[in-house]
């Protein structure tokens, strides 16, 4: 019985090692944060822990302008940027478009960011998820 228990817990323990190793990539993500255009909010905040990191904001689909005349499901982002700005400094990123939904900021800093969508659209808003990937 305790050679049973000694083989379970060494396999368990190998599971556990392949599952927190085993990535080929060093990314982390931050919880998903919603966002909404115009609402004078910030879109979400996240925490750069490595000096000079890479940062990745990936839009989550679906997307949805909402106007007067009702909502409707976006599948071109080119009317969206973003920006980053360093809650200590105040120092503030220039807008960066999406690609596919995506967008990388290079060589940040360490410290505590929020993040600013906004949209291009006269007569509505933009709202959806997003996710922040460290890279």
């Amino acid at each position: 019985m305790r050679k049973m228990y000694s083989l379970v817990s060494i396999m368990i323990m190998a599971v556990l090692a392949i599952t927190t190793i085993g990535g080929s990539s060093a990314q982390a993500s931050v919880p998903r944060f919603s966002f909404q255009t115009e609402d004078g909010k910030w879109d979400g905040e996240v925490g750069n822990p490595n000096n000079l990191a890479n940062i990745e904001i990936d839009l989550v689909s679906p997307i949805y302008l909402k106007t007067a005349s009702g909502t409707t499901q976006l599948s071109n982002y080119s009317n969206l940027s973003v920006r980053l700005r360093n809650a200590s400094t105040g120092a503030t990123t220039s807008y960066h478009t999406f690609t596919n939904g995506k967008t990388l900021f290079t060589s940040m800093k360490t410290g505590k960011y929020y993040v600013d969508i906004k949209d291009t659209y006269t007569n509505g808003y933009v709202s959806g998820k997003l996710d922040v990937v460290f890279k």
